[in-house]
């Protein structure tokens, strides 16, 4: 009888560990995606990108298990181990920053690599704080390219966080309004920030900023050529202005759109300049 029920119970068994088999195969495989996924989303290491950088790499280790050991340090790598993350960071490397932060005395040791890496990027020394500070008081303003300018500047400013320089935001916010040449349509967007009642920070500017590269869109299309479907509503006859976006057509600059800059609307007002119908404009 006992002879029945072992032999009974081994298909039971086999099946059990054929599933184990297929499940721990199952998530290697999504474990070896992951790996793969987080390596690939590392960018090239820049001058400009050092917290997105950083970030990545410390998500990679993490699934390695080997944020403590290099970041920490606590702990010692394997050999392995010591192989797989120098290879990762090293081919992670621009070029102008490899030839910065490696040399013949740290290419055998990804522990050393990363922290040249750190006292390069993000030591608080003096030094290195002049020259976070000086690379962001001399970023020149791109009229060409506005959202590539914002990028730039919330890049610097994150390195001035990493270096631990510490400034008021107002003050931040005047430094980049420092930048806009002085044209019509910049001065006006100065005057809106600086009398928007708001608190004065990096983030009024650049977002004063992206509504000004919008409607340079909008306004470039409304000349001609194919017109994006996000813009159209902008290009016909109508002189009205949409919800945060400026009608180019309209009869008050940019500057005065309520539309833009609901605080600027009067307490007893309800409708926008431009919007009065012709009839009026006639009387």
């Amino acid at each position: 009888m006992s002879n029945e029920t072992e032999s009974s119970s081994k298909p039971n068994q086999a099946s059990t560990t054929k599933t184990t088999e297929a499940s721990s195969n199952s998530m290697e495989k999504i474990n070896a995606m992951i790996l793969k996924t987080a390596i690939e989303a590392i960018p090239l290491l820049t001058q400009d990108n050092f917290s997105m950088w950083k970030t990545r790499v410390i998500n990679y280790l993490e699934i390695q298990k080997l944020k403590d050991a290099v970041v920490e340090g606590k702990g010692k790598l394997s050999n392995d181990e010591e192989l797989q993350v120098r290879t990762v960071i090293t081919s992670k490397l621009d070029p102008s920053v490899h030839s910065n932060v490696i040399n013949h005395e740290n290419e055998s040791s990804a522990v050393e690599i990363w922290n040249a890496i750190i006292n390069h990027f993000a030591s608080t020394q003096a030094a290195n704080r002049a020259r976070v500070w000086n690379h962001f008081s001399h970023l020149p303003f791109d009229n060409s390219d506005i959202n590539g300018f914002m990028t730039k500047i919330r890049s610097a400013i994150g390195k001035m966080h990493e270096v631990g320089i510490q400034i008021d935001t107002d003050v931040v916010g005047y430094e980049i309004l420092k930048k806009l040449p002085k044209t019509t349509e910049l001065n006006g967007l100065s005057t809106a920030v600086t009398h928007s009642g708001l608190d004065m920070t990096p983030d009024l500017v650049l977002d004063h900023l992206r509504l000004h590269a919008n409607n340079q869109v909008i306004a470039s299309n409304s000349l001609g050529g194919p017109v994006p479907a996000q813009v159209s509503l902008f290009t016909d006859a109508s002189k009205k202005c949409k919800s945060n976006a400026h009608n180019t057509l309209a009869n008050h600059p940019l500057q005065k759109c309520w539309m833009l800059y609901p605080h600027l609307r009067p307490a007893n007002g309800n409708r926008q300049p431009s919007s009065r119908s012709e009839s009026t404009k006639k009387e």
